[in-house]
């Protein structure tokens, strides 16, 4: 054995480096894409593109539903002064309403 490492030529020295690189670079793409999928919540073996397209619809369907609840909070600030005004003004036209229907039933007499 020590004499078939005396015997390796530069040029098998030099594809033996080359394959222990390429494999140590194909470990290390495969931990980066194992670490990537962890990231995003997924398997390594998850399809990207169809979870991202999920993940997407999912983050809008919350993000509208934000901001219809954002919005109905702000219509509801704005409409209490509002019906609170209507309510008054309706309690005063009934008590106007009450006093014409006495002056009239008054002149009648």
């Amino acid at each position: 054995m020590a004499e078939d490492k005396e015997k390796r030529t530069p040029l098998s020295a030099m594809r033996d480096a080359w394959m222990a690189l390429t494999g140590a670079i194909s470990s290390a793409e495969t931990e980066v894409h194992k670490r990537f999928y962890e990231s995003l919540g997924l398997s390594p073996d998850a399809n990207l593109g169809a979870e991202l397209l999920t993940k997407v619809r999912k983050n809008r369907e919350e993000f509208e539903r934000r901001i219809d609840e954002g919005v109905k909070a702000a219509v509801a600030k704005v409409r209490a002064p509002i019906d609170k005004e209507i309510a008054s003004l309706k309690e005063r036209v009934e008590k106007l309403q009450k006093k014409v229907e006495e002056r009239r039933a008054k002149d009648k007499k």
